[in-house]
């Protein structure tokens, strides 16, 4: 699968990162929304890892991008607030949400599901 990892903090990029090549996925890195939002207008990519507390653009303006342009990239909105970042995520679209600090078996069972997902429709 082609995914994007947008996050400013650069500890979890690796983390994330490192475990999905291992896995065979092919990764795009932005450390922040101006770049991610590049990105997704000039790359497809069957998934995204978007962090909600980004500089430039926020995590919750690119996937309201995302949802508003029909662009078929599923989202997984990354935070560390609870409640209310959810509420915010689902208001946007997101298609899953994770709070901070991820847990890596968290990351690829979403990975997981959109690849069978994505498996039966090819």
């Amino acid at each position: 699968m082609k995914i994007l990892i947008a996050d400013d903090e650069k500890d979890i990029v690796e983390i994330l990162k490192g475990r999905l090549i291992k896995k065979g996925h092919y990764i795009d890195i932005a450390l922040d929304g101006e770049r991610a939002l590049e990105f997704i207008k000039t790359n497809k990519y069957d998934l995204a890892f978007v962090d909600h507390n980004m500089p430039e653009i926020t995590g919750l303006e690119l996937i309201k991008y995302i949802k508003q342009n029909k662009i078929s990239t599923k989202t997984v909105m990354l935070t560390g607030y609870a409640e209310i970042e959810d509420f915010a995520a689902k208001q946007v679209g997101a298609d899953e949400y994770i709070t901070k600090p991820v847990s890596l078996k968290d990351i690829e069972n979403i990975v997981n599901k959109y690849k069978k997902t994505k498996e039966r429709t090819v």
